[in-house]
């Protein structure tokens, strides 16, 4: 028995269209942290984690069942193994269009992403400071290649209650 180019091109229409699903709303949870990370509400950026984590997860799942599918089918590893399976079962060109979109997707979520990554990140670099400040260093611990601080750390008294 072997496999007809119709089947692989029907499983490939079902995960192209599902990870278009996820990537539209990857998109708008990276918006709505956009939001989140605004405030200071930890347990909102602690749930929006969470269910960018779950969204990102089940993407993971669906790259490694169409990965799954090239390599069964003998067409190898990687991006030139999908373009090698869609030469094969895309007859009409409709994956390859839905491809080409969900990479647009992606894209406009990796941007997402990354705008809130350098919002952490100045969070973080405040954060950081403000520690400083209470434990009286005006620079941040330096850590060497295996994790012992370099200098001894500063105690600084605040008093008592």
């Amino acid at each position: 028995m072997s496999v007809q180019p119709d089947g692989v091109a029907e499983q490939m229409k079902r995960i192209l269209k599902e990870e278009s699903s996820l990537l539209a709303a990857l998109e708008v949870l990276l918006g709505k942290e956009a939001g989140v990370l605004q405030g200071n509400d930890v347990a909102a950026i602690e749930r929006i984690g969470a269910n960018r984590h779950d969204c990102v997860a089940a993407l993971i799942r669906l790259e490694a069942e169409r990965s799954s599918a090239c390599k069964m089918l003998s067409f190898g590893q990687g991006p030139a193994a999908f373009e090698k399976l869609m030469g094969w079962c895309d007859r009409s060109g409709a994956i390859r269009r839905q491809w080409q979109a969900n990479l647009v997707a992606a894209r406009r979520c990796q941007n997402l992403n990354d705008r809130n990554g350098a919002v952490v990140k100045v969070k973080l670099g405040r954060v950081q400071k403000l520690l400083a400040t209470v434990r009286g260093s005006d620079t941040p611990p330096v850590y060497g290649r295996h994790g012992a601080r370099y200098g001894a750390v500063a105690v600084k008294d605040l008093g008592q209650a």
